[in-house]
């Protein structure tokens, strides 16, 4: 059964960072399915199979941006919010 947990990462830009946080959980997690940008700011939708890896995806996530924003300069992304939302 398909079920859906949402994250927030601060900081995380939809216009900017989604492309390769979206592209990263999918390469990375062989039960992540989608990924879906959320209307509030920030904010993924992860729709997956199976058992959750909630620390692995905060983890690739906070990295993933944080080496974004390394790289053009900005400062560090540092913690996360995580919502399970009901499927």
């Amino acid at each position: 059964m398909q079920k859906l947990y949402e994250i927030t990462i601060p900081g995380l830009s939809m216009k900017a960072d989604f492309p390769a946080v979206r592209h990263r959980l999918l390469a990375d997690f062989p039960y992540v399915i989608e990924v879906l940008a959320m209307t509030t700011p920030a904010t993924v939708l992860i729709a997956y199979l199976g058992e959750d890896e909630i620390d692995a995806w905060i983890n690739a996530l906070t990295e993933s941006v944080a080496t974004r924003r390394m790289s053009l300069g900005r400062s560090r992304v540092t913690g996360a919010a995580c919502t399970p939302t009901a499927a």
